[in-house]
């Protein structure tokens, strides 16, 4: 069980106690967040540990959810934009809530349908996830053996 919820992470948490809008989920230091009903299953039970992902609604409460985005906090991906605004775009990261992409992380303006290669980030001043092409990559790579195989994506042209 994780000793505090992390937004932008996968959670083991306790079920808690039932609510009208579903479970609520607690951490080691006694934390809460919401698992809406559209989550629950008949085969959860009162005490037993669940794997969730944290991210936040439209009204920055936390929330969990069974589903497994297509990107976590820290990782980099490449999304689809589906949507705009003057202040940056959306990206799905394969949850209900689409990440803000704001325009001062995108390195060229995107339009709806295009994909980008960004990675997931908390902002500090709203404690939300963000998508962001500015990003520093891993410069030393440890765990891996000569020979071993390994997924690549190639992000830049140089």
């Amino acid at each position: 069980m994780n000793e505090k919820i992390k937004i932008g992470e996968i959670n083991s948490l306790k079920i808690n106690r039932a609510s009208e809008p579903g479970l609520y989920l607690c951490s080691a230091d006694e934390e809460e967040v919401l698992l809406p009903n559209i989550y629950v299953t008949k085969t959860m039970a009162m005490d037993s540990i669940i794997d969730v992902f944290v991210y936040t609604d439209s009204e920055d409460r936390p929330v969990a959810t069974t589903l497994k985005p297509y990107a976590k906090l820290g990782e980099i991906a490449f999304l689809e934009v589906v949507d705009t605004a003057k202040f940056g775009a959306f990206v799905d990261i394969g949850l209900p809530k689409d990440i803000l992409f704001p325009r001062n992380r995108q390195k060229i303006p995107f339009d709806i349908g295009q994909r980008a290669i960004v990675q997931l980030q908390l902002d500090e001043k709203t404690n939300r996830l963000i998508a962001s092409q500015k990003y520093n990559l891993q410069e030393k790579i440890t765990g891996l053996n000569n020979k071993d195989e390994v997924e690549i994506m190639v992000y830049s042209k140089t």
